[in-house]
């Protein structure tokens, strides 16, 4: 009796941990996007993420692993074709079209359209909306719940984990929320440069005043192009200027040894960070903290 009581209190709690275990293979293309889907599979399994490392999906090419994983999938998540277009043919090989969740079609998003001059370099006639949509916190709990909703129809054993690891994730942030708020209030007003125009919805969000971008569509640029930013520097009398991991930092520094203007790095797609649930708060807090500390002087 006593050896059969011990055996049950040993083995009851990895009964238990069975129980919650899911055997759903989930994939998501991006860092941030993979870890508010690991947020919302807490407890249950952990997604396989497509572009790992400091690697971005502008010029990422599949590997074979890559596709034996898209092949193997129950659930993928992704942006769309114009975030990441490595993918648009290979997905277009799943055997079920449904599995494909487009977290660009989620309801209720807040979306702002690319200026004119940048639709102009999209094919197709469709207006084109700036796809980092995940910094807009709003919108990443909308993404939140569309992923949710997907795990449970497709794992209902665990409808209660993922009800609650959504509600958490909300939770979460909007703790985070109002404490970016109070850390970038004392930048608004405050004139940024960017490398590129990543950063709509958290200029909106935040009620920042980002002016310009360096490669607004990712061409290199001229010297007549950099001179103009120079000299806008100068006359607008800018703040701060932001460089990404994967750009020149040698443009960078020529504009700032000719103008003096501070100069910091952001992460809007958490490129330097590990990869989990917790690199979504990490990615906007470290934007956050980054543009106080460069642009308050």
């Amino acid at each position: 009796m006593k050896n059969t009581l011990i055996s049950f209190i040993f083995f009851f709690p990895l009964l238990c941990a069975t129980s919650r275990a899911s055997s759903l293979q989930v994939v998501a293309s991006i860092k941030p996007i993979h870890s508010i889907v690991a947020s919302i599979m807490n407890g249950v399994g952990k997604p396989s993420l497509l572009v790992k490392g400091n690697s971005s999906p502008h010029e990422y090419s599949l590997r074979p692993s890559d596709t034996m994983m898209l092949k193997n999938a129950d659930i993928i998540f992704w942006l769309g074709s114009e975030m990441e277009f490595f993918l648009v043919k290979p997905l277009g090989y799943v055997d079920k079209q449904s599995n494909i969740i487009t977290l660009s079609n989620s309801p209720n998003l807040h979306k702002i359209t690319l200026p004119q001059k940048q639709q102009d370099h999209h094919h197709g006639g469709a207006v084109v909306y700036d796809m980092h949509l995940w910094l807009a916190p709003i919108n990443a709990k909308h993404m939140a719940h569309v992923i949710a909703q997907e795990l449970i129809k497709n794992d209902p054993k665990n409808k209660e984990i993922y009800t609650k690891n959504e509600e958490d994730f909300g939770t979460k942030l909007d703790k985070l929320d109002k404490e970016l708020h109070d850390i970038l209030l004392p930048v608004q007003g405050k004139k940024i440069i960017v490398s590129h125009g990543a950063y709509r919805y958290f200029e909106k969000h935040y009620n920042l005043q980002i002016i310009d971008s360096i490669m607004p569509n990712t061409i290199l640029l001229g010297a007549k192009s950099l001179q103009k930013i120079k000299d806008r520097i100068v006359s607008e009398k800018v703040s701060c200027l932001f460089y990404e991991p994967e750009f020149d930092s040698k443009i960078i520094q020529s504009i700032a040894n000719n103008t003096g203007i501070i100069v910091g790095m952001l992460d809007p797609e958490g490129l330097l960070l590990p990869e989990g649930p917790d690199l979504y708060f990490q990615l906007l807090r470290n934007l956050s903290k980054s543009i106080a500390q460069n642009c308050i002087s």
